[in-house]
């Protein structure tokens, strides 16, 4: 298993349960842009049947209000961990990603351990940013 945190690099070592916790963060991360975009889509569809008058309980308005704070907390933790990306020098950004999210092999340009040590940076950034340490 290839998911392991270097030892050696003890600027960005997290406790295993946090580690793991900030990887499959990223690992959710196509889930949940595909999750944002539909939910764009469906609230797009309601506001063009929405005509502004009002319709009694207020259910629509609860229904809204959840879906657009859900939204919120999705586009939230998906800049987040866009923005870790920061970390790692722009060319290694695609291949960490790629590997960690979509589970891509690292490119063969570097040498393997190279890219764990800047995968470990991202992991620890995302961890930092989505408050798990």
């Amino acid at each position: 298993m290839s998911d392991y945190q270097l030892k050696k690099l003890k600027s960005c070592l997290l406790p295993e349960t946090v580690y793991r916790q900030a990887l499959w963060a990223v690992k959710d991360l196509p889930r949940m842009r595909e999750s944002l975009l539909e939910m764009e889509q469906s609230l797009d569809c309601l506001s063009q049947v929405y005509t502004g008058q009002p319709r009694g309980s207020g259910i629509h308005s609860d229904m809204t209000a959840k879906r657009a704070g859900q939204m919120a907390n999705l586009a939230l933790r998906i800049r987040i961990i866009e923005d870790s990306l920061k970390v790692v020098p722009l060319e290694y950004r695609d291949g960490i990603l790629d590997k960690v999210a979509y589970g891509v092999p690292y490119p063969d340009f570097r040498h393997p351990n190279t890219w764990r040590k800047w995968q470990q940076a991202f992991l620890y950034e995302v961890a930092h940013g989505l408050h798990l340490y």
